[in-house]
């Protein structure tokens, strides 16, 4: 598969981001400014002291060149490195996913004092300084090559990851179904059908199956439990498919939980909710989704599932 390659300035955290990627997605991390160091036996910032910018520019070179020839890897460049000019990683390798990360520690000792980076001349910034010289100097730089801006606050992992899997069509899915679901089949099957609950989630698996996905089930009476599950994926599934039952008309606990966490949902419902009692049409839980689909019947859960699968999605 495509290399994953993360860029940006030193210290914003490519390998930290890097290790979390590789260990769940089960990659190897390579760090191009620790492979230059292993193989040339001394630090960044020694290198520059003995041998020189140019020198150390024809090892990113050749790292690149190297590295663009692999595949399965997640790659933690060098601060500098979008400046080579090359475009291995582009043409070679192919256009995997890119992440661009924007500084965010200012306590990182500079070149010279310690550190790696391998910056000199105009990249010999230190602590704050590096922020206003990330926006004057390398913004036109990073953008032309980045897929995916995780920004800042951290979390950069798993949203790279969400759109990893897309790219992939290997999404995973959460079914979270809320109070009376578990009586599909049974329950007024005028209005809800007379599939049961858990023949509906053998088909939501093997239509998630058929894409390349997974989908886990998950239901509850409580309004608590379902507020932990949404909670809980965050940073394991790519996405949610929420049928809130009833709690959809007053539950504010679950919006604010789906406020928090960065899962995108798309809210379900069989029925179709505006043409029955007076009550139902009024929603509390869907401004915490980025659709609502109702009315559909069962395939209502695969059209959200699609959604997602679907690169076209607005995501």
């Amino acid at each position: 598969m495509k290399n994953i390659i993360l860029i940006g300035m030193m210290g914003c955290g490519k390998t930290t981001v890097g290790e979390l990627l590789a260990s769940r997605l089960k990659r190897t991390l390579v760090d191009t400014d620790k492979l230059i160091e292993r193989q040339e036996g001394m630090t960044i910032p020694e290198i520059f002291e003995t041998q020189g910018e140019p020198y150390f520019r024809s090892l990113e070179v050749g790292v690149a060149q190297a590295l663009s020839l692999r595949q399965d890897l997640i790659i933690a460049c060098g601060g500098s490195h979008v400046r080579l000019k090359t475009e291995r990683y582009r043409d070679r390798a192919g256009p995997g996913p890119r992440g661009h990360f924007r500084h965010r520690r200012h306590d990182r000792p500079p070149p010279g004092s310690g550190g790696t980076g391998g910056l000199s001349g105009e990249d010999r910034p230190a602590g704050p300084h590096l922020r206003k010289m990330g926006r004057r100097y390398r913004e036109g730089l990073y953008l032309p090559h980045l897929h995916r801006r995780p920004g800042e606050g951290g979390g950069g992992d798993h949203r790279l990851l969400g759109q990893y899997r897309r790219e992939q069509n290997a999404m995973k899915f959460l079914i979270i179904n809320g109070p009376n679901l578990n009586l599909l089949g049974q329950r007024e099957p005028e209005v809800y059908g007379r599939e049961g609950y858990q023949a509906l989630c053998e088909r939501l698996k093997a239509f998630a199956a058929a894409h390349g996905s997974t989908a886990d089930c998950f239901q509850s009476n409580h309004e608590g439990a379902i507020v932990d599950a949404i909670q809980a994926a965050q940073g394991v599934y790519d996405a949610i498919i929420l049928n809130p039952g009833a709690y959809t008309h007053y539950s504010v606990a679950i919006l604010d939980a789906l406020k928090a966490v960065e899962v995108p949902c798309v809210e379900v419902h069989i029925s179709n909710i505006h043409r029955r009692e007076e009550f139902r049409p009024k929603n509390v839980t869907a401004p915490g989704c980025v659709g609502q689909i109702t009315g559909l019947g069962l395939y209502g859960y695969e059209a959200a599932m699609g959604y997602f699968l679907d690169p076209r999605g607005k995501r």
